[in-house]
């Protein structure tokens, strides 16, 4: 089996590629990996949003039980969600 690297400007879609690719006599599989400052950057992201959203509902639960404020429902956390473009 022989294997061909292939790398991709961003003006091309990877996606296009690979279909064209796959169209070809004898490919077997065609694959497409992502550079790992592409993933670390959607990963990081992701990571941070979790970690702000996890911070601010531990923050609410706490100041609940102490009575300071009563817990967001839902609706209002969704619409919190959609105001920061989140959601």
């Amino acid at each position: 089996m022989t294997q061909i690297l292939v790398t991709l400007n961003e003006e091309v879609t990877a996606k296009q590629v690979r279909k064209a690719i796959e169209q070809l006599r004898g490919v077997i599989s065609a694959k497409v990996f992502r550079t790992k400052s592409e993933t670390n950057q959607k990963t990081l992201h992701q990571q941070e949003f979790v970690k702000e959203s996890l911070t601010r509902a531990f923050d609410e639960l706490k100041s609940s039980q102490h009575g300071e404020c009563k817990m967001m429902t839902d609706e209002e956390f969704m619409k919190e969600l959609k105001a920061e473009g989140v959601a």
